[in-house]
């Protein structure tokens, strides 16, 4: 990972911060991507003090929000070349039904189309590798459906549902993403880091709380960050995996996501949403647009058995 570009969300705390330590050990330059000044300082100097190579650079964007994603994106475009790897990281659960300042439900916002967004307005610096990595962080426990028409909360909310399905989201969209970026030459994945403890859920009130909270402190349930970050640093820096694109992974092993993910159909209308509410068509570029051939849904269909 020596002179690597790794840009990370939600790299102040967490799984987040430590994938950034432990790739800052290998000697990768870590660009952290964190919404609040203070933590994202604290966290810098403490990624710094550990890193092997060059200090890491801190950008500041509120996720909530897609003005400040895309002029984190017009930073990142200005300061950098290339992203060798980057990782979608940050991820927020409430307990209530909230609304952003572009009036999204804040879970789908956060943990879905700041994704998309980001991933989208960075596309082509990741290319500009050459053998560049997307990653996005998921859940082994994603919802096994997707109702399109309670997609924000629209019709019922629940804090644990909401979060569910926007892991679910995050699949469908590492599949679709693989797909459509078949032919340039960057390769995508997801993962769950499995129940780690974390500040998730912290700032969450009243009842809702209190889910995190106590699961949290169950014996042996919950592991620590550095043990949860494994499989991020796994796929941002194994040389095991180069070429291996549009799979899930937890404890450094592939395993088989829950069959909707595999929906062409479903991911498709999710890709078309999500770019309707982050204002315009999502370029891949140098990715291959049309239909995909026969060859491709056999393989597909094959692999999701």
């Amino acid at each position: 990972m020596k002179d690597k570009i790794v840009l990370i969300t939600g790299a102040s705390s967490g799984i987040g911060f430590e994938t950034a330590r432990q790739l800052a050990t290998l000697g990768a330059h870590i660009v952290m991507v964190c919404r609040d000044p203070e933590r994202g300082s604290a966290a810098r100097a403490k990624i710094a003090e550990a890193a092997a190579g060059s200090p890491p650079d801190l950008i500041y964007a509120d996720l909530l929000s897609q003005a400040s994603i895309r002029a984190a994106a017009d930073q990142i475009r200005a300061q950098y070349s290339r992203i060798d790897v980057l990782i979608n990281n940050a991820g927020a659960n409430f307990g209530q039904r909230e609304y952003s300042v572009d009036g999204i439900e804040k879970t789908f916002a956060v943990n879905h189309l700041a994704a998309f967004l980001l991933t989208g307005l960075l596309f082509d610096l990741v290319r500009a590798s050459g053998r560049g990595r997307v990653i996005l962080v998921s859940s082994e426990i994603h919802s096994g459906s997707l109702d399109f028409d309670n997609l924000q909360g629209e019709r019922r909310y629940d804090f644990l549902g909401a979060y569910y399905q926007s892991k679910l989201e995050n699949i469908l969209f590492t599949y679709e993403l693989a797909r459509r970026a078949d032919s340039a030459g960057v390769t995508v994945n997801a993962l769950s880091p499995g129940p780690t403890r974390t500040r998730f859920g912290d700032n969450m009130q009243g009842l809702p709380r209190l889910f995190p909270l106590v699961m949290k402190h169950i014996p042996f349930l919950f592991v620590a960050p550095s043990r949860g970050a494994s499989t991020s640093v796994y796929l941002a820096s194994s040389p095991n995996i180069a070429g291996t694109s549009g799979r899930f992974f937890m404890k450094n092993r592939e395993m088989r996501t829950k069959p909707i993910s595999y929906d062409i159909e479903v991911a498709r209308r999710l890709w078309d949403i999500s770019e309707e509410l982050t204002g315009g068509p999502l370029e891949v570029a140098g990715a291959r647009q049309e239909l995909l051939t026969l060859d491709h849904r056999v393989n597909l269909q094959e692999h999701s058995r």
